[in-house]
C-alpha cells in the first residue's frame, strides 16, 4: 500500500504567505493592476504549494517527491543509500527547515521535511533496510 506524507511547514513559511496576500490588498487600494496580478500570481503559487507538497513511497518501493507546479521527482527506494537531518536552507522540495537529505550513493540527491521523520525513515526502511542514518555535520 502507498504512503503519502505531507510536508512539515514552518512558520516562516506561513508569515510568507501572509505578507504576500497583504501586498496583494494593498496594491489593489492603491490601484497598481499590474503589481496586483503579479503578487496574486506569486500568492497563488504559494498556496499551491502549500496544498501540494508530499512524499509518496509507494507499494512497489518507489520515492515519489511532489511539489506543486515543480517537475515531479521519483527514485526507487533501493538506490537510497542514506538520510541525514539537516536544516540547510537551499531550495528544495521542502516547506520547512527540518528537512531531511537523501543521499543516492555519495551523492545528495534532494532535500524533503516530511511531518513524521522517523515513520518516514521507518517505511524507507522497510523497502531498503540498508539505509544508513548519518550523524549531522556539525
Amino acid at each position: 500500500m502507498d504512503r503519502v506524507f505531507k510536508s512539515k511547514v514552518d512558520w516562516w513559511y506561513h508569515l510568507v504567505l501572509l505578507i504576500m496576500i497583504i501586498n496583494t490588498v494593498l496594491a489593489f487600494i492603491k490601484g497598481e493592476p499590474i503589481g496586483m496580478v503579479i503578487l496574486l500570481l506569486i500568492t497563488l503559487q504559494c498556496i499551491h504549494m502549500l496544498l501540494s507538497t508530499w512524499y509518496k513511497i509507494t507499494a512497489d518501493g518507489n520515492l515519489i517527491v511532489h511539489c506543486s507546479i515543480f517537475p515531479e521527482k521519483q527514485i526507487a527506494v533501493a538506490e537510497i543509500s542514506a538520510v541525514e537531518v539537516t536544516v540547510m536552507p537551499v531550495s528544495s522540495y521542502a516547506l520547512s527547515l527540518d528537512r531531511l537529505i537523501i543521499y543516492k550513493g555519495d551523492t545528495q540527491w534532494l532535500l524533503v521535511s516530511p511531518v513524521n521523520k522517523q515513520e518516514f525513515i521507518r517505511v524507507l526502511r522497510k523497502y531498503n533496510p540498508a539505509i544508513q542514518i548519518k550523524e549531522p555535520m556539525i
